[in-house]
Formats: C-alpha cells, sequence, structure tokens
C-alpha cells in the first residue's frame, strides 16, 4: 500500500521482538538500580542519554542502510539538527523522569508508561519509505506521550495517597 511504512527488520513481528526488548532492558535497568536512582541524580541523566543517543542512532542507521533521509536532512541540516536536539532533550527528560518517580515513590504507571513509549518510538523508528518521517512525527507526539505518561503518573500518586489517607490507622479496608 503506498505510503505504508516498511520494516527495516524484514517484518512487523521482528521489528516489535526488538522494540520490545529494548523497552524490556532499560526497564530491568531501572528495576535494578533503583536504589542508585534514587539517591544519585547522575545516574538516570547518563542512561536518558545513553537511552536517547542510541535511540536516535537506531533512527539515523536505519535510512542510512536504506537510503531514505527525508530530504529536509540534505535541504535544511540546521533545522534536522535542531529536530534531533529536542528528541534528545525529551527522550532523555523522559527516561530521567520516569527513573526517578518510579524509584523515588515506588510508583508502577513511570515504569509500565517507559516500556510502551519505548516499544513504540523504537517500532516507529525502524520502519522507513512511509507518508511521514518517524522523527518529524515524534517531535509533535514525543512530548505529547511524556505528558500523558506524567499525568497518568500524577493520577496514580493522588490516588495512593487518598487510599493511604484513607487507611491509615486501620486494617486495608475502608468499609
Amino acid at each position: 500500500m503506498p505510503g505504508t511504512p516498511d520494516p527495516v527488520l524484514g517484518s512487523q513481528i521482528a521489528t516489535h521482538a526488538v522494540a520490545s526488548a529494548v523497552g524490556f532492558v532499560l526497564v530491568a535497568v531501572v528495576y535494578v538500580n533503583q536504589k542508585r536512582i534514587a539517591r544519585d541524580r547522575l545516574l538516570p541523566a547518563l542512561l536518558g542519554v545513553v537511552y536517547a543517543t542510541a535511540t536516535l542512532t537506531v533512527w539515523a542507521i536505519a535510512r542510512a542502510l536504506t537510503d531514505t533521509f527525508p530530504p529536509a536532512v540534505t535541504e535544511n541540516p540546521t533545522a534536522v539538527v535542531g529536530i534531533l536536539v529536542f528528541s534528545l532533550l525529551v527522550l532523555t527528560g523522559f527516561v530521567y523522569g520516569t527513573a526517578r518517580l518510579y524509584t523515588r515513590y515506588g510508583l508502577v504507571v513511570p515504569l509500565v508508561g517507559l516500556f510502551l513509549v519505548t516499544e513504540l518510538v523504537w517500532w516507529s523508528f525502524l520502519h522507513v519509505r512511509g507518508e511521514s518521517d518517524a522523527l518529524g512525527m515524534f517531535v509533535f507526539f514525543g512530548p505529547v506521550f511524556v505528558i500523558l505518561v506524567f499525568v497518568v503518573t500524577g493520577i496514580e500518586y493522588v490516588g495512593r495517597r487518598l487510599w493511604n489517607r484513607a487507611t491509615r490507622g486501620r486494617e486495608r479496608s475502608v468499609t
């Protein structure tokens, strides 16, 4: 079908498998290092930079191997550098924020969101020849996904606080 992106890895299943594996490994790294992340602000920042760099490198390599860079790369390289820097900041901030929220407050939504957004971003970055390039779409949808995860995390936080207040000093039942 014209305009439908092609998976660089040859199949949708392989693409989902790789994207899911990356999301799982990232969540596992945060989970295993939760005590260090909770007391050290540099570790989640470094993890975010490494993740963002790897993610954007995958985008670039997928396009280099298939010779499908968007025309803007050659027509307006300054804009592309700006988009790459913006994407690097969004991805780094997302990993930093979700890792800190999970490790400091024990919230589950940040880890689930980290996995889901990672799977989606890697899956889309491993596709080429669509009507729009995935990185261009990420500039708009990346911040939306980040905000959505943080809003749902806030709902989890408030819900837990209310539950703890309602059950303080009693059994685990509000009745």
